[in-house]
């Protein structure tokens, strides 16, 4: 009877403990939660805050004309904000700092509400020699976007 009584006092405490363990972990994860929500909450609220970008600020990002290689390297290339692909002659702005390439007018709405890369999330502003690139080639374009390999 004895032994009746030990087993069933130890049964108890282990399905107590157990019970303890589970809403300590449950609670942990439910915290954790919030924070990681408030977090993110106000990395949105610094972007929404920091704005787009100006006409201004959009005119001195470069811009040029799309031209297809004999190579046929152009082939594959795209845009990532339409997914159309660049056609000849297509005004295409390639990004300084990342160098990820668009159509102008695709990116440039994208810009005016958000200054970050649509694809990499890298700040756009004055990059590496943006200055200094006065017409990126679409070679740029097609070695970013994946060329004639896709």
């Amino acid at each position: 009877m004895v032994e009746l009584t030990v087993s069933v006092l130890l049964l108890v405490a282990g399905v107590v403990a157990m019970l303890v363990l589970h809403i300590l972990i449950v609670g942990w994860a439910l915290r954790r939660g919030v924070v990681l929500r408030a977090a993110a909450s106000r990395r949105q609220d610094e972007e929404r805050a920091a704005g787009g970008l100006s006409a201004e600020d959009l005119n001195e990002l470069p811009c040029h004309d799309h031209e297809c290689s004999k190579a046929g390297a152009g082939a594959g290339a795209e845009c990532a904000v339409c997914l159309e692909a660049f056609q000849a002659g297509d005004r295409c702005r390639v990004l300084p700092r990342c160098e990820h390439g668009f159509h102008a007018q695709c990116v440039d709405q994208w810009l005016r509400k958000s200054r970050v890369c649509p694809v990499c999330r890298a700040e756009v502003g004055r990059g590496k020699a943006a200055g200094a690139v006065a017409g990126p080639s679409s070679a740029v374009v097609t070695e970013r976007q994946g060329g004639a390999d896709r």
